[in-house]
């Protein structure tokens, strides 16, 4: 007989899989981008950064019993790992379509044509920022989670 606590990892495990399914199937639905994106480069970088993530929450889904943390950390992990791919892989998407955050991307920002408004590049930047802080926060509450040998 299964307890509550393991009902509930079983149901994020499920959830975090769900939305591997959903991000592989919008990087796949993305690559078809690159044939009017403003920035055809950064349109199949987004491609390539959403099928990565969704390989990473598939295989963090299967993994999720082996994580060994309170259930509330558990629920802050699988929020700031959902939130911050899909900020990521919106933020790279817009950025191709609108042409705007060439100073976020080093190697590929260059060949950006110029022309998007201030609050497009904005924009970018902020979900951007906001991927980069949420995934490091989630790579954190792995590592502690993993080596956590302590029971729930």
């Amino acid at each position: 007989m299964k307890n509550e606590n393991s009902i509930s990892s079983t149901n994020e495990a499920r959830q975090i899989l769900f939305h591997g399914g959903i991000m592989t199937l919008l990087s796949l639905l993305s690559g078809f981008t690159t044939f009017f994106a403003l920035a055809p480069r950064i349109a199949l970088s987004s491609h390539t950064v959403g099928l990565l993530q969704g390989a990473i929450l598939i295989a963090i889904a299967g993994a999720w019993h082996l994580l060994n943390a309170p259930p509330k950390t558990l629920r802050i992990l699988k929020y700031t790992l959902l939130v911050g791919f899909y900020a990521n892989w919106i933020s790279t998407q817009l950025s191709a379509l609108w042409s705007a955050g060439r100073s976020t991307y080093p190697i590929n920002g260059k060949d950006m044509p110029e022309g998007a408004a201030s609050w497009q590049d904005l924009a970018v930047l902020v979900l951007g920022f906001l991927s980069v802080l949420l995934i490091l926060v989630s790579a954190v509450l792995i590592i502690l989670a993993a080596q956590n040998k302590e029971p729930k």
